[in-house]
């Protein structure tokens, strides 16, 4: 990773601190650590004692489409150039799910011991979600303080 790592650690304004980290891709990464945060607090809320609404949807798929979300958006941080392209991400977070998921029905409980053909399908809902989500939001980020070209709609 290029730039100061304790802009990372820290999540602090680049501005002051003595790193070429641009502002908009530290904004970035704050809102992936915070979006990935908020999954993993997400997990302890809806974890196997879960009773609220939409118990099935929760307790089955729910994890299944928060994971390969959070995991698309991680890597999108790393400095390899493979990892700029949605298509590499996408593909390297479902092989990971899809391993896994395999496993289980191999008898092998990694990440889980319940073996379910439509996680497979919620592993392809989570990555759409978050190519939704990074292409909404996080293109934006960099964005939002820039000058607005202003049009009257004449022609001089």
């Amino acid at each position: 990773m290029r730039g100061c790592p304790w802009c990372v650690v820290f999540l602090v304004d680049p501005s002051i601190m003595p790193c070429p980290v641009s502002a908009s891709i530290a904004d970035r990464r704050t809102v992936v650590v915070i979006v990935s945060l908020a999954v993993g607090l997400l997990h302890f809320v809806t974890g196997p004692g879960y009773i609220g609404p939409f118990p099935v949807l929760v307790n089955s798929y729910l994890i299944d489409i928060r994971l390969p979300f959070a995991m698309f958006l991680v890597l999108s941080l790393g400095d390899l150039p493979i990892l700029r392209s949605r298509v590499c991400r996408g593909c390297a977070v479902f092989g990971v799910g899809a391993l896994a998921e395999t496993l289980q029905y191999a008898g092998v409980p990694l990440f889980g011991q319940t073996f379910d053909w439509l996680d497979y399908v919620m592993f392809v809902v989570g990555i759409a979600v978050a190519v939704i989500f990074e292409g909404a939001v996080l293109t934006r980020i960099g964005s939002m303080g820039a000058p607005q070209s202003q049009s009257t709609g004449r022609r001089d």
